[in-house]
């Protein structure tokens, strides 16, 4: 009986852990320069930057290929990258840059979907990227669609749903207040006006 007790005590937390995991959500906020050393950003105070951390200090995240273009060229794809979350989060410079990171509960089976899907990204980028298109809140919209997080949609629903990071920023703080997920904050240099929540 005791031998029983231990067998099922190690399959049932080894189950626990298998199931349990987390991707991480990371947003740098956009803003506008307060003073003349500072530097313009792409996007200005709705810009920013998204990326999705689905393994150990490994973010995915979506940059256009070349020059911006209003509605992207199929033959165009946009640039998926795989980065440290320190080189993502210093995509506009890394001064004091205003940032949130939420951690969503996930199990491994939806975690590797998402990291296998994101590694295939890496070279075969699935659409091109464009000011009126995919970006990357809509990419990253797109990575947790299919860890199940959120609806599949076609490429154009996610653009016109998750146009830039606040969208999707306050649909997942919303989300984070109801089922109590970690949030995680910088406040950004005082020399920039931020975008707000």
């Amino acid at each position: 009986m005791k031998t029983f007790t231990i067998l099922f005590f190690t399959f049932s937390t080894s189950l626990i852990y298998a199931q349990s995991d987390s991707i991480y959500v990371h947003f740098v906020y956009g803003s506008k320069p307060l003073s003349k050393e500072e530097s313009k950003w792409f996007g200005g105070k709705l810009g920013g930057h998204v990326g999705l951390e689905a393994g150990k200090d490994s973010v995915f995240h979506f940059n256009p290929g070349g020059k911006v273009r209003a509605f992207g060229k199929a033959n165009e794809r946009g640039t998926w990258a795989q980065s440290y979350r320190k080189q993502m989060l210093c995509s506009f410079g890394c001064d004091s840059v205003k940032t949130l990171t939420i951690a969503i509960p996930i199990d491994s089976k939806q975690k590797k979907a998402i990291q296998d899907s994101a590694l295939y990204f890496l070279d075969h980028s699935p659409y091109a990227y464009s000011f009126f298109g995919m970006r990357c809140t809509a990419a990253c919209y797109h990575l947790l669609s299919i860890g199940d997080q959120y609806p599949d949609l076609i490429p154009q629903q996610m653009a016109r749903k998750n146009f830039y990071p606040r969208k999707l920023r306050k649909r997942l703080l919303k989300l984070a207040e109801q089922n109590n997920w970690k949030c995680y904050t910088t406040p950004g240099s005082s020399k920039r006006k931020w975008d707000h929540d």
